[in-house]
């Protein structure tokens, strides 16, 4: 004797059919053709400063001997506002991923109802005429109450895919959300060490600056007053005056540059605009200047690039999410079958009557197919197909551009070194050539001008220097970002939010 409640022969009727069901082949979609790329960089192998390295790509701040520009990343990637929006993207696409997920499963709800109701002012039946007087009572219905509860389960049987590659679609948006998270962490990396980079490199110019209008004035002084004695002509007194008045003009941009450099880096770390005021002042541990920059770079490749960049991975993800909404349009011209099942208990009182309960259960299977559409699946499809092919355009054209900006990179570093080096030697011949005419002045066997002249001639090779240096490290940051940040997906960063302004 079959003892099992019949609610459990039918889930296990429906099991089978579903199992039977799910052995059908699904959707397949034809991904884009691999991009091809190159084995290694030209300019990679041209660079002699490019080795295999152990340094941590993927945090390579850390690798500059400079703890203020290390502690202004970090402190940038815990709160910066465009990160902490990235992250709450990614937490929202993670949350689409769990709801198309749920589509794969059965929905399962329980209801339950009550209530009272009474019928008024009934009017009786007509009847026909009697011979003989009738009366007839007047209808009252009682008041009568209900009550049920039960559950209810539904299943749409993914037979050909349609659910899965809807679900595989939001996880390869959930995944190319996480990118971007990646690369705004790079970018604002990058860009608080360009700013840090720039401010320290003006700190440095209008040290120069004041050395070098100090001297320009001394030699206006001494021009001045060889013109007092008769040994010089207005044509020096006004080209030293020239000088003085150039140098000056100089220092209000300088500063203003350097207030705007600050005022970045505090909205790039979280903080309000005025709220840095200055970096700390370097110190022979930490110098902040272009000695810091490393002079190895890591030796990379085309595939090692590929795999770190966010902007290839992602728009490899977007990729792989159009093919699957491509899969999922494709199987809306198949049909579509379901599952159900429901079961409810009830009673129901009606005045002083004995109550009455009920007890069913029901389940069944249905078919949808799509007959008539006026074209609506058809053009699906081919605009699914067209925004998958517009994406492998996408990705191809993020791959390309990817090795372009290394190549690029690699190349203007390497300029950029020779350029430093060549500028180092004139700095010092030139202090060289001031140190011998300031030692000639001394000897009693040349002027003053001359020595000041040379000085102002050191100075300004020295600023062209500090310039070289800057924009070897600025390039230095570019690589690195041309490379990619190599972030991985993992927990998302805790970003620190910051208190809203008050009302």
């Amino acid at each position: 004797m079959n003892t099992r409640h019949p609610a459990l022969r039918t889930c296990g009727l429906a099991t089978l059919l579903s199992l039977s069901l799910m052995a059908c082949t699904t959707i397949k979609v034809d991904m884009p053709a691999d991009v091809v790329t190159p084995k290694a960089f030209d300019e990679v192998s041209k660079s002699p400063n490019a080795t295999a390295t152990d340094q941590d790509i993927a945090r390579w701040w850390h690798g500059i001997a400079d703890p203020t520009l290390v502690q202004l990343i970090d402190q940038g990637l815990a709160a910066n506002a465009d990160i902490r929006m990235a992250i709450a993207r990614v937490k929202e696409a993670r949350t689409v991923v769990t709801m198309a997920e749920s589509a794969l499963y059965p929905t399962l709800m329980a209801y339950g109802a009550t209530g009272r109701q009474k019928f008024n002012d009934v009017s009786p039946p007509s009847l026909p005429p009697l011979p003989i007087p009738v009366s007839v009572p007047p209808i009252n219905i009682p008041i009568s109450s209900f009550n049920g509860s039960g559950f209810a389960a539904a299943w749409e049987v993914d037979i050909f895919g349609s659910r899965r590659s809807d679900a595989e679609a939001a996880r390869q948006a959930a995944l190319a959300y996480e990118e971007k998270l990646h690369g705004a962490q790079m970018i604002v990396a990058g860009d608080i060490a360009s700013n840090y980079i720039e401010a320290r490199s003006i700190e440095r110019r209008m040290n120069v600056l004041e050395r070098s209008l100090s001297t320009a004035q001394r030699l206006q002084r001494y021009a001045q007053g060889r013109f007092d004695a008769g040994q010089a002509n207005r044509y020096d007194v006004d080209r030293a005056q020239a000088a003085v008045e150039a140098l000056g003009a100089m220092k209000a941009p300088l500063q203003s540059l350097l207030g705007a450099r600050l005022r970045r880096l505090a909205v790039l770390t979280g903080q309000q605009p005025e709220a840095l005021k200055a970096l700390p002042v370097p110190t022979a541990s930490a110098p902040a200047d272009g000695s810091v920059i490393p002079d190895q770079l890591p030796g990379i490749l085309p595939s090692d690039v590929l795999e770190r960049r966010p902007d290839v991975r992602g728009s490899a993800n977007q990729v792989r999410a159009l093919a699957a909404r491509l899969g999922s349009a494709k199987a809306e011209v198949l049909p579509k079958f379901y599952l159900g099942f429901l079961s409810n208990d009830g009673h129901l009182e009606i005045g002083n009557l004995p109550s009455a309960s009920s007890s069913f259960t029901a389940w069944g299977a249905g078919v949808k197919l799509p007959i008539f559409e006026g074209g609506r699946i058809q053009a699906n499809i081919k605009a699914s197909d067209a925004r998958l092919e517009a994406a492998a355009a996408q990705y191809e054209q993020a791959v390309m551009s990817a090795l372009e900006d290394v190549e690029n990179a690699y190349s203007a570093r390497r300029a950029l070194d020779q350029r430093a080096q060549q500028l180092t030697t004139a700095w010092r011949t030139s202090a060289d050539g001031a140190v011998h005419a300031e030692k000639l002045f001394n000897e009693g066997t040349g002027l003053l001008q001359p020595v000041l002249e040379a000085k102002l001639g050191a100075l300004q090779r020295e600023d062209d220097l500090i310039q070289a240096q800057t924009a070897r490290a600025l390039t230095t940051v570019l690589l690195y970002k041309a490379i990619g940040g190599g972030w991985t997906a993992g927990p998302l960063p805790e970003g620190k939010a910051t208190q809203p302004p008050a009302p």
